[in-house]
């Protein structure tokens, strides 16, 4: 079997953004100690693999893309991490380990291998992260099976880090959650467009094939927003 590192699945992503009147926002740094990425539902992320492709260790600045629905009103079109300064001039779908050759070849040229999202919530975290992420949720629902994570733990966290800012909702649209305080390790997240979906994720690449980003597209264009969705939590 090829290495799916290197089955490159290409996209003119950067067509598709700068179509778009995007506002870019800074939301925060993701630590990612083992440089294994996982993007995710935040509370599926347990079921989720983390990407075949790994980045160096470090911290890493995210970003967000607000698209204007009207004057009071914008949602989140792109997410993305940002490992070096420079651009990125070609795109690939980002993979994980679990799916083979074979599945890859099937694909049309108009479909994708993604990630589900069921809480209107989408996150970039470390494999690392994620472990102590899911332990924090099992926690507290062992303590109470009727207790809910974001109700409990992150629904005030996102309206202080987000809440105030002119292109967020009320609730907050992003947030920048520690499962353990006296740890670097990060969960970022951020609402995933108009909500419930199955989205793709790009590794932004230079011409020498070196990883500049990685992006996720929550494909605004393609939902009717009539089933939009605020943040919910299924944990």
């Amino acid at each position: 079997m090829k290495d799916l590192n290197e089955f490159e699945l290409h996209y003119d992503l950067d067509q598709e953004m700068n179509a778009q009147e995007l506002v870019e926002i800074h939301i925060g740094d993701v630590n990612l100690p083992t440089g294994k990425i996982i993007v995710s539902d935040p509370f599926f992320s347990m079921e989720q693999l983390p990407f075949s492709r790994t980045v160096q260790p470090d911290k890493y600045p995210v970003y967000i893309y607000m698209a204007e629905i009207d004057e009071l009103h914008h949602r989140i079109a792109y997410a993305k991490i940002k490992f070096r300064p420079e651009e990125a001039t070609k795109w690939i779908l980002a993979l994980t380990e679990d799916l083979t050759k074979e599945e890859l070849d099937e694909l049309d040229d108009d479909e994708f291998y993604g990630f589900p999202v069921e809480s209107g919530l989408a996150c970039f975290l470390d494999q690392e992260t994620n472990t102590a992420f899911v332990k924090k949720i099992d926690e507290l629902q062992e303590k109470n099976s009727e207790a809910n994570y974001y109700d409990e733990v992150l629904a005030e966290e996102f309206k202080t880090y987000s809440g105030k800012n002119k292109f967020s909702r009320e609730l907050g649209d992003w947030n920048d959650h520690r499962p353990n305080k006296e740890s670097d390790n990060n969960v970022i997240m951020f609402a995933s467009g108009w909500g419930d979906g199955y989205f793709p994720t790009y590794w932004g690449l230079n011409e020498d094939g070196d990883t500049i980003e990685l992006v996720i597209d929550f494909l605004i264009n393609d939902f009717d927003p009539e089933g939009e969705d605020d943040n919910e939590s299924e944990d």
